[in-house]
């Protein structure tokens, strides 16, 4: 109570300010926000990162992006009260936010202060808020309330809107998996490593190591002998785990300047109760060192790498919707959207190494069932492969 109390004077404090320092059309107007008359947004008490994560900054939003599950925003000074809120992030790089998350739990706890909370994506994403393909930076939230008719309104129903930008700080890399997940370790053993946020907008590399803790004993790191940023959704790293490496199991990690991606084996303090371990999605990602037997060739594509890896919705010039998909893709094969077949499939940046493409455009009826599970079926006997896909249209 005592914080709340507090919070409350803060803000009747700023919103005096805020109106007495902006001229009154501005005063009277919610539909063109400036950065006067934008409320103040922070974060709850505490926000749980991943170890070596940057920490949220204190009364700040800088750093959410990486928080773990749900988090909890306190918005003072509105110029109105909102029924709705969302927050939308820039999911391409092009400086423009377009992928939007609304809030759950609106709260009007009074007239200067409202609560509401960015909740964790499950099923796909039960540890994070955020979509793989927002990498942070500036984002922009949007305040809505929607009044119907009635006696007390004799304008008839109407809606009020004010979006305002918002700093989400910078995600640290995202590891989804790693393939293969075990292997011969008296030989060198190639991993390809799917995640996202590997590159920042412009292509500045957001990896600069990449590396495996021991399981069962966190002072033994192996560094990756190389590796290379194939795309944001994609490394392929060189391990020399070493024949001493045998029956040991390692957690794998890409750490860069933003941070270190999450793996956890124990969740830290003021983590949300019920927030997963391992990475975002609720998965540990590992390697197990085996006998020769079980061994891969460190030369060669590993066997059981799926083909779907990544996927990304962007907006061309002209409007149109196009969803791009990274793995390794042949011609004559299919895919399906939530089961829907796309209009038009185009394979791109064909290898002859491997006789595969790396990326797949989709256009044509994406929009209609996205988010939704993606299926990719060979030409030939394979299995299908499939990939949860969270981007969603915007308008």
């Amino acid at each position: 109570m005592k914080r709340l109390a507090v919070r409350t004077t803060v803000a009747i404090v700023l919103v005096q300010f805020v109106f007495s320092q902006a001229p009154a059309a501005v005063r009277i107007s919610a539909s063109s926000a400036s950065s006067l008359d934008c409320p103040v947004i922070l974060t709850g008490p505490s926000v749980a990162v991943a170890p070596n994560q940057p920490a949220v900054e204190p009364q700040s939003t800088v750093g959410i992006i990486n928080a773990l599950c749900d988090v909890k925003l306190e918005i003072v000074g509105c110029l109105f009260s909102p029924t709705a809120i969302s927050v939308a992030c820039d999911a391409n790089g092009d400086g423009l936010p377009e992928l939007s998350i609304p809030l759950k739990d609106v709260t009007i706890v009074n007239r200067f202060l409202v609560e509401a909370t960015l909740p964790a994506l499950a099923p796909q994403l039960p540890g994070s808020a955020f979509p793989l393909a927002c990498c942070g930076g500036i984002a922009s939230i949007t305040l809505t309330r929607t009044v119907g008719s009635g006696d007390d309104n004799v304008f008839g129903p109407f809606t009020q809107s004010q979006t305002c930008p918002i700093d989400l700080g910078i995600r640290a890399p995202v590891v989804i998996s790693a393939t293969p997940s075990g292997g011969d370790c008296a030989v060198g053993q190639n991993l390809v490593i799917p995640g996202s946020c590997f590159l920042l907008a412009g292509g500045k590399p957001n990896v600069t190591s990449v590396f495996a803790v021991e399981q069962n004993n966190p002072g033994h790191v192996i560094q990756s002998s190389r590796f290379i940023i194939l795309n944001t959704n994609l490394i392929d790293a060189l391990f020399d785990f070493g024949p001493a490496s045998e029956g040991k199991t390692f957690l794998i990690f890409a750490s860069g300047p933003n941070g270190t991606s999450r793996n956890l084996s124990a969740l830290p303090a003021q983590a949300p109760q019920g927030c997963p371990l391992g990475n975002e999605q609720g998965v540990k990602v590992t390697f197990t060192c085996k006998g020769g037997a079980g061994g891969s060739d460190p030369g060669g594509t590993p066997a059981d790498i799926s083909d779907l890896l990544s996927c990304r919705l962007e907006r061309n010039s002209s409007g149109v919707f196009i969803l791009t998909l990274t793995g390794r893709f042949q011609e004559g094969a299919s895919v399906s959207i939530g089961g829907v077949a796309p209009k038009k499939i185009k394979l791109k940046n064909f290898d002859p190494v491997t006789n595969r493409f790396s990326r797949m455009t989709l256009k044509g009826r994406v929009c209609g069932s996205l988010p939704a599970s993606i299926v990719y079926f060979p030409p030939d006997s394979r299995p299908a492969s499939t990939l949860q896909c969270l981007e969603r249209c915007t308008n």
